[in-house]
């Protein structure tokens, strides 16, 4: 204590020269608490579990060659069919056919669900056959599976978590036994069944809010019959390798052709989400926004070290005076180390408040250009971890600004130091 206090009486008898430390202090803890919060929060947001499985999925790819042998056949029929051969593979552990309906991918479907007059969701439409939650091993009751929904659009549905805790947000009475209708339209009162645990759109995506309806084989051949299908399958992990692809082409996709419709690929899903990625113009951002987080934290490192490396240089004369009265090394070390934490612990309050009230601003006057890189909603225990990175980050950087020069400063012989001033 008594250390500190006179640290404390020697940073404020030097205040004209260590308030624009203090200043520099102020503003480096303010950029790099914005440094440590956009990319903690993209990096939480990227590695965070997606809540479905796409490893050993692949995507089915067709084309229709020539003419077909039975014209009664629509594109739906020789889907259906495809589908069936493709279950009954031994390698294959679940598949599932749909319509604009996969994850990670830009071809979509919306419609509004409302419970009341003043409460709708707009939700993705999931419009699959049995087996799709299987394929993406996605989390659901296993009483009330999607594979036991009744096949009925218009009047039976299945909702994600993430559509259940927004209809909660806007009706908090809201629950899984109330029926909901399709928003503008009350001719159809439309059923809960189940609910899928709650998942992430994609990678830098926040919670899905889908409603799933389940379609049957007369649907799909007739309701559907002349829209192309997206045909996914999950294959056993023993089986699966580096190899399985060829194999397949090779060996499996010329029995599951159907009239003039033949199997033309079986891509990984990793390469679908890739691919969406990318289109959706996240790589690019991801990657430019590391590299100015990483251009500014080498400035904001480059010039903090070389600040308190040019004054601890300064005070050569102070440190031979000091070890001449017989102070010890270990003592200087500390007396300089606490002066420059102490130096950060005086700004630290007042930039937080700073850093605080700019996170408050996205509540009050929505995403701007300098927030929008934040995809984890904003709240106190974020701006706590933030605020903790970036004094850890700041407080390494004054040590290691105070550390090489003073232990320099300190192999001069005291008299010789005294002699240069």
């Amino acid at each position: 204590m008594k250390f500190t206090i006179h640290n404390l009486n020697m940073i404020f008898s030097r205040f004209r020269s260590n308030g624009w430390v203090l200043a520099e202090l102020f503003l480096v803890f303010i950029v790099m608490w914005f440094l440590c919060d956009s990319l903690g929060c993209l990096k939480y947001t990227f590695y965070r579990p997606l809540g479905y499985n796409i490893d050993h999925v692949y995507q089915l790819y067709t084309i229709t060659g020539g003419e077909s042998r039975d014209t009664s056949l629509t594109l739906g029929d020789k889907d259906w069919d495809i589908l069936q051969k493709l279950k009954k593979e031994p390698t294959i552990e679940a598949a599932a056919l749909c319509y604009w309906s996969l994850p990670m991918s830009g071809s979509n479907s919306y419609r509004d669900l409302a419970a009341t007059d003043s409460a709708s969701v707009n939700m993705r439409i999931i419009q699959a056959t049995t087996g799709y939650t299987r394929v993406f091993q996605m989390g659901e009751d296993s009483s009330r599976p999607f594979d036991q929904l009744t096949p009925d659009p218009n009047h039976h549905v299945m909702l994600t978590e993430g559509s259940v805790n927004e209809f909660h947000k806007k009706l908090p009475s809201f629950s899984q036994d109330m029926k909901l209708r399709w928003f503008a339209d009350s001719t159809y009162s439309v059923n809960q069944f189940g609910k899928i645990a709650s998942f992430r759109t994609y990678r830098y995506g926040g919670n899905a809010q889908w409603a799933f309806v389940r379609l049957s084989e007369d649907m799909v051949r007739k309701g559907y019959g002349d829209q192309w299908a997206q045909i996914v399958f999950r294959v056993k992990e023993q089986a699966d390798g580096p190899g399985y692809r060829n194999d397949f082409l090779k060996n499996i996709a010329p029995k599951l052709d159907s009239d003039n419709v033949f199997v033309a690929d079986a891509a990984p899903y990793t390469d679908q989400r890739l691919q969406f990625e990318v289109m959706n113009g996240d790589v690019d951002k991801v990657n430019s926004q590391s590299v100015v987080v990483l251009f500014l934290l080498v400035n904001v490192f480059l010039g903090l070290i070389g600040t308190f490396w040019f004054r601890t240089r300064r005070r050569r004369s102070e440190i031979a005076l000091r070890m001449s009265m017989g102070s010890s090394r270990a003592q200087i070390f500390r007396l300089l180390m606490n002066e420059g934490l102490l130096l950060l612990g005086l700004v630290t309050i007042p930039a937080m408040i700073i850093c605080y009230n700019v996170g408050i601003a996205e509540l009050s006057i929505g995403r701007t250009e300098l927030i929008s890189t934040w995809p984890v909603k904003w709240g106190f225990i974020r701006f706590l971890l933030g605020s903790l990175a970036a004094w850890i980050l700041i407080a390494l950087m004054i040590l290691a600004g105070i550390w090489f020069p003073a232990r320099q400063s300190m192999k001069i012989q005291p008299a010789e130091a005294l002699h240069e001033e």
